[in-house]
């Protein structure tokens, strides 16, 4: 007499022959099918180069100051080649948000636009100042061209945004962003 929870198969699987047999067919056409999608991609010589990586700085991405806080919230970018450089569009969102007893009005705030190199060396840097209304946003259109060539592949390059702060508002930042 043999146990219900065995069976005298050799093999235990529950599924059947017939079914393993489907699948073995699916997993080798999904293997064909990427075999020849990779195929034709070894057939296109032309190199497809990615954009710089666009970012907020973590630790200079808030502004504390008596008006309210700034923050740097989010930031969308592309980019587009031609000869001789990639030029980025982005558009950069600013949050003001009230400070614990301030009125309103607005805050003041200068930012910086910096490219480094795959080498993470600083290649050009720009200030911009402007000012953000308490209790809403703003959206600043930024235009960053990297003189690389064509046949140089750009997503090795960064662009970044940060406000421009003092050492203690870095370190203050760094101390609120630890474990975050």
């Amino acid at each position: 007499m043999t146990s219900p929870l065995m069976s005298t198969r050799p093999d235990h699987s529950p599924v059947s022959p017939a079914r393993k047999a489907a699948r073995r067919w699916t997993l080798a056409a999904a293997a064909g099918m990427g075999m020849l999608a990779l195929a034709g991609c070894a057939e296109n010589d032309a190199m497809v180069a990615g954009c710089p990586n666009v970012g907020v700085l973590r630790d200079a991405g808030t502004l504390r100051s008596d008006q309210g806080v700034a923050i740097l919230s989010g930031i969308l970018a592309n980019c587009g080649y031609d000869d001789s450089s990639v030029t980025i569009a982005a558009n950069l969102m600013i949050t003001g948000r009230a400070a614990e007893g301030a009125s309103g009005g607005s805050i003041p705030v200068t930012y910086f636009v910096a490219v480094t190199d795959p080498n993470r060396n600083i290649i050009s840097k720009k200030s911009f100042t402007t000012s953000v209304p308490v209790g809403s946003d703003i959206q600043e259109s930024l235009t960053q061209v990297i003189p690389v060539p064509k046949t140089m592949d750009a997503r090795w390059f960064e662009v970044l945004v940060g406000f421009q702060l003092t050492p203690e508002q870095v370190a203050a930042n760094r101390t609120n962003n630890e474990g975050r």
